[in-house]
């Protein structure tokens, strides 16, 4: 059975949110705050309706065709509504992951959203395979929307820079085309994350400012990590 999440991000008012089943993560400015439950996500005849109590009520419209990323398909939203106590209009992406990640083959799950316009946007996961070295080991997928157009990619390339405390500060993009001698390239930094301890997980999610050419935009940049059990 499939599930839904979703991320917002609303740079007009500085909100971010990061929804999934048994947990929401809420950004404003540099601050993050944690709900122990999952949203409420229908779909309707147009998109989806998510709704967290007091948190947000919107409306997610597809701009453009699913990005197929391995077994999650993610959709670029136009989304309307209520976020805490604004009025959003704004963009945002709606993800159904068909599988579950596969933890026992897993080291690391790393997925990235930087949305710039409704014409404009990249999506990306990584998957590193368990005892694995470093990205390079890294199977990684790429989507971009470029001028309403989606673009294939040879080869999508991440690097990340961390904290002392393994968390993601600021990141690169090299974005290989058929049609382009160079790569293609964008640049993100951190504006607010919070780490959650899982069961048998390890997750640093993140606001991102993203920027790519002369556009800047809003996202994500969320890291799972498979922890080991500490020695007896």
């Amino acid at each position: 059975m499939s599930a839904l999440s979703i991320g917002l991000f609303d740079p007009e008012h500085g909100l971010n949110v990061s929804a999934r089943a048994g947990a929401t993560l809420l950004f404003e400015g540099g601050r993050a705050d944690v709900r122990d439950g999952g949203p409420e996500i229908e779909a309707t005849r147009k998109g989806w309706q998510a709704r967290l109590g007091e948190d947000f009520d919107v409306k997610l419209e597809p701009v453009a065709d699913g990005a197929v990323l391995g077994d999650v398909t993610v959709h670029v939203c136009r989304v309307t509504g209520r976020i805490g106590g604004h009025k959003a209009r704004c963009l945002g992406t709606v993800a159904d992951t068909r599988e579950p990640p596969a933890w026992d083959e897993l080291d690391a799950l790393r997925s990235i959203a930087a949305v710039f316009d409704t014409e404009n946007a990249f999506l990306a996961l990584a998957r590193r395979p368990r005892g694995a070295i470093g990205h390079d080991a890294e199977d990684v997928s790429g989507w971009l929307l470029s001028e309403g157009e989606v673009v294939d990619l040879d080869e999508t390339r991440l690097s990340t820079v961390y904290d002392g405390n393994g968390r993601q500060r600021s990141a690169g993009l090299e974005l290989w085309t058929p049609a382009h001698e160079f790569p293609l390239r964008g640049s993100g930094t951190v504006v607010a994350g919070t780490s959650l301890a899982l069961e048998g997980l390890d997750v640093h999610a993140a606001a991102f400012r993203w920027r790519m050419d002369d556009r800047e935009g809003a996202g994500a940049y969320e890291l799972w990590l498979r922890s080991e059990p500490e020695p007896a």
